[in-house]
């Protein structure tokens, strides 16, 4: 039976993280595998370059040297393997896998806020150190998106909770209380 590539994803970047971990070099990982994400971002096709049948070994080579170049041991170790068994569409996945891990452990989480206008940097620490103590987490990354639809208020989505806090949902409710 064949894996998904999230199941590979969450394989290999639990992998890597441990053995990081073991060998006391997560932070330094850390920083290859999110200059790496940099790359399968800005080059999606990357990934099926790499696994696809029609280019040889010898042209395909220079390209993963190159994704080699700098990385750790453990990530150029990774990058040959993965590599090798001809799963390099599943790079995002692992990458992804590994980052996933790292916030975990070091208590980082990711917050999508949704605003009417964009939120000024005083506002969002503030709202960072709210979260922060609501959902037990050491450091809020807030990602602010602009929806004016929204009207005012705020709507947060982080660790698979959503507060909507926005005028446009208050007005949503006071129509159904009007309309009975």
């Amino acid at each position: 039976m064949a894996l998904d590539k999230y199941t590979i994803g969450q394989r290999y970047g639990t992998a890597l993280f441990d053995l990081a971990t073991e060998q006391g070099t997560v932070d330094t990982v850390f920083a290859d595998v999110m200059a790496l994400q940099q790359v399968f971002a800005d080059t999606p096709t990357l990934g099926s370059v790499l696994t696809n049948a029609t280019l040889t070994l010898e042209q395909k080579q220079p390209i993963l040297t190159s994704l080699q170049q700098g990385a750790t041991v453990s990530v150029k170790n990774l990058l040959q393997m993965v590599f090798d068994y001809g799963r390099m569409n599943e790079m995002p996945f692992i990458l992804a896998a590994f980052v996933q891990r790292y916030d975990q452990v070091n208590g980082i989480v990711h917050a999508k806020v949704t605003s009417a206008v964009p939120l000024t940097s005083e506002q969002q620490q503030a709202l960072s150190t709210q979260l922060a103590t609501r959902l037990g987490a050491k450091q809020i990354e807030i990602k602010n998106t602009v929806d004016e639809t929204v009207i005012g208020g705020l709507i947060v989505e982080a660790n698979n909770l959503v507060i909507d806090g926005s005028i446009r949902k208050r007005l949503a409710q006071v129509q159904q209380l009007l309309l009975g």
